[in-house]
């Protein structure tokens, strides 16, 4: 009994005593977590809705305060020495900007380069490369701003470079005035060298000139005009402007005249003619403007009777007349002969 009199003592003496500081102190953290997960979880479906609407709020906010934009812009290609494309490709590509509108609307052209490097490749063959901005000016200031390409990749064949020497040939379109002609046409260079893809060079051996206007050029003339790519992978390693010099000439025709009247001349009036005349013909070589502008009588063969002194027949040379410009090549007749007889002689019949 004493040994469990004694036990019993000691547990009321250990349960009567206050428990040590640290006890305490560890129950008290627990409670706390217990409490802030039973507030959390409480009536949570309400709470994660909350939280939802303002985190669409905010993603709304934002969206409002940003601006978008579209863009075109030449597309820059960086090439090796070696190579050069083959196929066709975009010349522009379309930007799209989205950012705060303060710098977004302030962006211009100049601060944005599309680009695609095909340095790194060093043989024949279709590549697919990505389209690459490089941002400068505004366009790299910190901020929003977001950029996106259209198209974002490339798909490009490369080929060989080649280089030719063509002939410059020159263009016209209408005519010079009548009367005139264009005689010839001078190009200097009269040659120029053009490069592109192997393909696209090797059947090349002219190239011509834009169009040249021939209406209304009654002289010569001189002009700087561009030459016409004939491919559009293809280009002049020295500039495509040439000079074009125009010589025009007035027209010269050879023309036969017929008939032509014979006209006698210095008849002595106690003299006539017994018989008419025949009619001949004059073939000449003039401007085309002169023959156009020639009138009655303008062309004549004449005939000088001054040499008559009697009654009887006589040949006499005939000569043409003809205008200013005119040059007679041949003409007929160049004589002929006369029945004349004076005129006291048909009185007495």
């Amino acid at each position: 009994m004493r040994s469990r009199a004694g036990c019993w003592s000691c547990w009321i003496s250990r349960a009567g005593r206050p428990r040590p500081s640290g006890e305490k102190s560890r129950r008290w953290p627990s409670l706390r977590i217990e409490t802030i997960l039973k507030r959390i979880f409480n009536n949570w479906p309400a709470k994660v809705l909350s939280l939802a609407m303002a985190l669409l709020l905010l993603i709304f906010h934002d969206f409002t305060r940003l601006e978008e934009r579209f863009i075109t812009v030449p597309l820059e290609v960086r090439l090796s020495e070696e190579l050069v494309p083959a196929s066709a490709y975009p010349q522009q590509v379309r930007l799209r900007l989205r950012g705060e509108s303060e710098q977004v609307f302030r962006i211009v052209e100049d601060d944005l380069q599309p680009h695609i490097d095909l340095r790194r490749y060093s043989s024949e063959g279709e590549y697919r490369v990505p389209v690459m901005v490089q941002r400068s000016g505004i366009a790299a200031e910190p901020g929003t701003l977001e950029i996106s390409v259209e198209p974002e990749m490339i798909v490009i064949r490369l080929e060989e470079k080649a280089v030719k020497s063509v002939e410059v040939i020159a263009n016209t379109s209408g005519f010079v005035p009548g009367g005139y002609e264009l005689e010839r046409t001078i190009m200097t260079p009269s040659s120029v060298e053009i490069e592109g893809p192997r393909s696209r060079i090797e059947g090349l051996e002219q190239v011509r000139t834009e169009d040249v206007d021939l209406a209304n050029r009654r002289e010569d003339f001189t002009e700087r005009i561009r030459l016409v790519s004939p491919d559009p992978l293809v280009r002049f390693r020295g500039g495509n402007i040439v000079e074009i010099r125009g010589i025009v000439e007035e027209s010269v025709i050879l023309q036969t005249f017929e008939p032509v009247d014979l006209v006698v001349s210095a008849l002595d009036p106690r003299f006539s003619l017994e018989e008419e005349l025949p009619a001949g013909l004059i073939r000449a070589q003039a401007r085309q403007v002169d023959i156009e502008a020639l009138g009655p009588g303008d062309l004549q063969l004449a005939i000088d009777a001054s040499p008559v002194s009697e009654s009887g027949v006589i040949r006499l040379p005939v000569r043409p007349v003809v205008p200013a410009g005119f040059v007679v090549l041949r003409y007929e007749p160049t004589s002929i002969q006369l029945a004349v007889r004076e005129q006291a002689e048909r009185e007495e019949e």
